[in-house]
């Protein structure tokens, strides 16, 4: 007859083996049958009870069907049918754009432009000559065409700014004329004119207008945008539409990769994203797509 002590450790090994069993069927559950019920739930029951079709009822039109807006697939999501019927994109008809064919010329400042950063550094780059005496200053470059850049030299003594300018861009900054003075209401914003022949490699005449502030937060960083712009007409849909070229998505002095603005409603405004094509992006207007090639 087992002894009192072997009955206890009998009873002990048996609610250890069913914590085991327990612990292990919580796992299976927690890990298993619980995210099986929760996907039968989204994919079957949760739809029927919101009118849908379940999953198991829905399939992908074929190509035939996508192409017949007359057939719909009897079972398919909205978001589904909405793809499987959308009509391809068109291709878009490419739309020379000749900056001297189509009559571009210096307008001003007419469409919204796109500020871009300068960074400035608190150390001179090697070789360029400085003048005698100034303040605290910070270094930059600006890059205009393809000759060599205009070195910056941002300037503080007190709470005045001057801003020098390698007009020539020979790497001396003693013999540019005087330095810019603050324009604006800020701490500094000046405008740089610069000749626009110059800049465009010897293209147009005339200034290239470039306004150039400084980061109210932050005395190492300006910021910089064309205020020249270039005015022309262009031909869309059988008629001749105003168009401005920006020196705006890519500050570089070319006119040819930024895209091109249209006074699409002629009223001699540029004021709506429609009628602002990005470089690379197309138009869509009388159900085409036109892309603009803009060259010289």
């Amino acid at each position: 007859m087992p002894s009192r002590s072997t009955r206890r450790n009998g009873r002990a090994g048996l609610w250890l083996v069913g914590l085991v069993f327990l612990a292990g069927f919580l796992l299976f559950a927690r890990d298993v049958l619980v995210p099986a019920v929760q996907k039968f739930w989204t994919e079957e029951i949760g739809p029927r009870l919101a009118g849908d079709a379940v999953l198991s009822e829905r399939r992908v039109p074929s190509p035939e069907e996508a192409a017949d807006p007359r057939r719909v697939p009897p079972a398919v999501h909205r978001e589904e049918l909405i793809d499987a019927l959308q009509q391809p994109r068109p291709v878009a008809v490419e739309l020379p754009v000749s900056i001297a064919a189509d009559g571009f010329r210096v307008a001003g400042f007419r469409a919204a432009a796109l500020a871009h950063e300068i960074d400035l550094a608190p150390e001179p780059p090697r070789g360029l000559r400085l003048p005698a005496r100034y303040g605290v200053a910070y270094y930059g470059v600006l890059v205009l065409g393809a000759e060599r850049p205009y070195r910056l030299m941002l300037v503080q003594e007190g709470s005045a700014r001057r801003l020098y300018v390698d007009r020539n861009r020979n790497g001396d900054l003693t013999d540019d004329g005087e330095p810019l003075r603050n324009e604006g209401s800020g701490r500094f914003a000046a405008s740089l004119k610069l000749p626009l022949a110059e800049v465009t490699g010897g293209r147009l005449e005339g200034s290239y207008d470039l306004w150039v502030y400084l980061d109210d937060r932050r005395d190492d960083q300006l910021h910089a945008y064309s205020r020249t712009q270039l005015a022309g007409e262009v031909g869309v849909e059988g008629r001749r539409v105003a168009a401005i070229l920006a020196d705006n998505a890519v500050l570089d002095g070319d006119y040819t990769n930024d895209g091109i603005a249209l006074d699409l409603d002629g009223d001699r405004r540029f004021d709506g994203s429609r009628e602002r094509v990005g470089p690379g992006e197309t138009l869509e207007l009388g159900g085409r797509s036109y892309r603009f090639r803009v060259g010289w």
